[in-house]
């Protein structure tokens, strides 16, 4: 709800707007040409081909990691959420790890995991970023304030979009009560 998954589309168009010499939107903008940019954004299945949405998001991400070249830009959004936690955080760090080890492409990579944060704050290249917020923890409020920046999300705001999309009272106590037993 911050904002991101938006953020990283207008970065791609912004990309090919500034290639092929139009304006682009923008206080200033250096870039160096990409050769090619590879998105795994969005969820979607094609089940009359036998690929439900986490097998899609498999494939597209081995595209990116087949294809792509030191020149190209990857934007990744939420890789792994599509199956269990462990085995996502474990693919997200893999490619993760690829993608800045092997390919050195150019990339934007959100994700939900807070421990590939940590894991990647030191490499070389990596620079973390989040969607801006103001929040009220005595009244359990949040407010996205949609601007990109510098630093690691500290907190995550799952029940308070729980709430603001109206899951009953009851339901978010036992869900908040359950969120402390994990923290």
């Amino acid at each position: 709800m911050g904002g991101k998954s938006t953020l990283l589309r207008q970065t791609c168009i912004a990309v090919i707007l500034a290639q092929i010499g139009c304006y682009v939107p923008a206080t200033k903008c250096e870039l160096t040409p990409v050769d090619r940019i590879f998105t795994r954004i969005g969820a979607s299945d094609r089940i009359l081909e036998g690929k439900s949405t986490f097998y899609v998001e498999m494939e597209e991400t081995k595209n990116i990691l087949q294809f792509a070249t030191h020149r190209s830009l990857a934007i990744l959004d939420e890789l792994g959420r599509g199956t269990s936690t462990f085995d996502g955080y474990s693919i997200a760090h893999a490619v993760m790890s690829y993608l800045v080890k092997r390919l050195n492409c150019r990339s934007l990579f959100s994700t939900h995991y807070h421990m590939l944060t940590e894991e990647f704050k030191t490499f070389d290249g990596v620079q973390n970023y989040h969607m801006a917020f103001r929040a009220d923890e005595n009244n359990d409020n949040v407010v996205f304030l949609y601007k990109f920046v510098k630093g690691e999300c500290p907190m995550s705001f799952g029940l308070n979009v729980a709430r603001m999309a109206g899951i009953p009272a009851a339901v978010l106590a036992i869900a908040k009560a359950k969120s402390h037993d994990f923290g």
